[in-house]
């Protein structure tokens, strides 16, 4: 009778590493295949403050359309010589903005209510933007400001820059041309 103790440890080997082997490759598809079905149907969601009502979004649109127009004459403002003329350019666009924002609360308001509101914070920012600016504008004037010569800050809001919100906010809604500015440069 043939010996086979010494064979059978090594066959249990095999098979354990078999396995694990089997055991990795099922957990790597089912790790993919859970991603998958997120991203493809669990994570096809709307994204936040997407509004239906287009009524309001294209006229939005076209009333930020006249103020780009206006923000692409004016050159940047890190191509004007002293921070006393960026801050008179930086006046000069930000008077422009708060047209843009009269014009823009004078439209209709979206119907739904939480549309509504969507608006109202998103016009709420851009004043708070506006603000920024103006500040931002009086310290290049005042040598002695810590701000003075130095690149532009907006205020954050919930740990996002109130500028990303406000382009966050146009963009999902189709409005490309009320996204801030960049004349600061």
């Amino acid at each position: 009778m043939p010996d086979t103790s010494a064979t059978e440890p090594s066959d249990r080997r095999t098979g354990l590493r078999r396995l694990g082997v089997i055991a990795v490759v099922v957990s790597f598809v089912g790790i993919w295949g859970y991603v998958m079905y997120l991203t493809f149907f669990e994570g096809r969601a709307e994204p936040r403050d997407r509004m239906g009502d287009t009524r309001f979004t294209a006229a939005a649109e076209e009333t930020c359309a006249e103020s780009t127009a206006f923000f692409e004459s004016l050159p940047f403002a890190n191509e004007v010589g002293s921070p006393a003329e960026r801050a008179d350019l930086l006046d000069e666009a930000s008077d422009e903005l708060e047209v843009m924002v009269t014009r823009l609360e004078g439209l209709v308001p979206p119907r739904d209510a939480d549309e509504a509101v969507a608006v109202e914070r998103w016009l709420d920012d851009y004043r708070t933007f506006i603000q920024d600016r103006r500040e931002y504008a009086d310290a290049q004037r005042d040598p002695s400001s810590d701000r003075y010569d130095q690149p532009f800050a907006v205020t954050d809001r919930g740990g996002f820059q109130i500028d990303v919100l406000i382009d966050d906010f146009a963009l999902i809604n189709d409005m490309d041309s009320c996204e801030t500015p960049d004349d600061v440069g």
